[in-house]
């Protein structure tokens, strides 16, 4: 395993367009079509496709996305792309069948996917070039195959047991029943007429046409539950942004079934507990994450679902009361014991970034949930599903328990920040699964608190507290672990790394764009 924690990496400067993803095809393709007169949304859109097809362990069409866009230097819109659950999925259903827990693999993991309607959606209210014009050199891509980078190869080896667990699967994704390595050439011809076919026909024809027949025949083949029906009602959600003030700037975030949240809650108690009075890699700064990470989860867990099942309040949940008892429980000098959160973990997600020479910002993420998702993959599409029905839980009257048509609790959170004029400053986004709020949290410190350009905080070594462990990258001193391990922390070091992120950075009075792109995945930051 090649360290990719944090190494030497420079900004991005451009004034006439940026993009920042994790797959330099990817950013190649977002800035190519700007170059043919594309807009961010045209470029945003035709990037999330290309890596639908070259990270195919971390997104797809199979998946969900999530969106915050800013036009014109107004005030970001969110659009959720989170897919439903079927109609049949009640939690009387799964106990009856003496379901548990909804497994990895298990066709009950299977949302309907919604990333497809929310690019189409977005494009068609702010796109600028034809709609099939931002599928070209995904479909080209897909048929006659591109090599493999060393990220996205890593992450194949670890799953050939999954993929082989599903014959079609098997079929597309395994050469002999063994993972596609570094360098190697990869194609997913049936996975190229599929978008060729929706470029063409549009989203409908994959929610109600052919590609829609052959994904719910696919799933009843091994035991799902889905209908046609249930793919006809997946819509997009265009929303207000919930946000918070830091230090005179807006955070805007997605609201639920999102987690987005998260980060307001803990950005609250940070700027409670002054956390610029510490230095950037001292203990008392990893503390400060940690115990917030612990408040902030345990809020969330215990209250966050589909408000459309729920009565959820986020003022009150947001509320300085609710604060200020939370920031009480937390000590300097010890751990707070905040029980066991019994969290699904998952680490795959993919983020891109892009902002155009109008100053256009997009912050969009994209995923599959767990490494190659459920590893079901359709008969005739190429079409390889989500498991975010894993994060449902079977528990009645939990916020998120399960629910036909209900949306489960999402870990994925695009990011956007605004000056006091609320034109966006800085739009940004941490990959990682459940890591993401405590990434996102990370980022924003080391710029509005530590004066960090965009790729030295993307750069920084991370930590990440989850379920009573604290996970260090190599970055982080021997120093700051023990004293950590002082104040009560059970400390692990992670030989890989924590998440991945990229950013763009906004100067309206100088007319320029600062980008940077994580060292830890393949992709880069690139300039128009």
């Amino acid at each position: 395993m090649t360290n990719l924690q944090s190494p030497k990496r420079s900004n991005i400067l451009s004034s006439n367009g940026l993009a920042a993803t994790s797959h330099p095809l990817a950013s190649d393709e977002a800035i190519s079509i700007l170059k043919q007169g594309g807009n961010a949304i045209d470029a945003a859109i035709a990037a999330s496709i290309m890596l639908s097809v070259v990270e195919p362990h971390a997104t797809g069409i199979g998946g969900d996305c999530f969106a915050i866009i800013s036009m014109n230097g107004k005030n970001p819109v969110a659009y959720n792309g989170s897919g439903i659950a079927p109609q049949k999925a009640k939690v009387n259903f799964l106990k009856k069948k003496n379901i548990k827990s909804i497994g990895l693999e298990s066709p009950h993991s299977v949302t309907i996917p919604g990333a497809i309607h929310a690019w189409a959606t977005i494009h068609k209210e702010y796109g600028k070039l034809d709609f099939n014009k931002l599928f070209l050199k995904s479909i080209n891509c897909a048929r006659k195959g591109f090599e493999i980078t060393q990220n996205v190869s890593e992450n194949w080896k670890k799953n050939i047991s999954k993929l082989s667990n599903n014959e079609n699967a098997k079929k597309i994704f395994l050469k002999n029943g063994k993972a596609y390595n570094f360098s190697e050439k990869f194609k997913n011809i049936p996975l190229a007429n599929t978008l060729e076919k929706i470029s063409k026909k549009g989203f409908k024809e994959f929610y109600e046409g052919d590609i829609a027949v052959d994904m719910v025949n696919s799933l009843k083949k091994v035991g799902g539950i889905h209908t046609l029906e249930d793919f006809a009602k997946q819509k997009t959600e265009r929303l207000n942004t919930i946000s918070s003030i830091y230090k005179g700037k807006t955070l805007h975030q997605c609201p639920p079934n999102g987690t987005g949240i998260t980060v307001l809650l803990m950005m609250k108690m940070i700027e409670k507990l002054n956390i610029e009075n510490y230095k950037t890699d001292s203990v008392e700064r990893f503390h400060i994450e940690a115990e917030v990470t612990k408040l902030a989860y345990s809020i969330r867990e215990k209250n966050i679902g589909d408000p459309k099942f729920i009565n959820l309040n986020l003022k009150n949940i947001l509320s300085q009361i609710a604060i200020d008892e939370a920031v009480k429980k937390i000590s300097m000098d010890k751990c707070y014991n905040v029980g066991n959160l019994d969290i699904p973990a998952h680490p795959e997600t993919v983020y891109l970034t892009v902002v155009d020479k109008d100053f256009n910002a997009v912050s969009i993420i994209n995923s599959i949930c767990y490494a190659f998702g459920s590893g079901i993959t359709t008969d005739n599409t190429g079409i390889l599903f989500q498991n975010r029905g894993t994060n449902f839980r079977l528990e009645e009257n939990h916020p998120n328990c399960i629910d036909g048509l209900k949306r489960p609790l999402h870990t994925i959170i695009p990011g956007m920040v605004c000056n006091d004029a609320n034109k966006p400053i800085l739009s940004y986004g941490v990959m990682g699964g459940q890591f993401q709020p405590v990434g996102q949290t990370h980022v924003l410190n080391n710029i509005l608190d530590y004066n960090m350009s965009p790729q030295e905080a993307i750069s920084f070594p991370r930590a990440f507290h989850f379920n009573n462990i604290y996970q260090l990258e190599s970055g982080i001193s021997k120093r700051t672990e023990n004293d950590l391990k002082k104040k009560g922390h059970k400390t692990v070091r992670i030989n890989e790394y924590l998440g991945g992120g990229q950013a763009i950075q906004i100067d309206w009075q100088k007319g320029l764009l600062i980008g940077g792109s994580d060292p830890r995945k393949d992709g880069y930051a690139l300039g128009l």
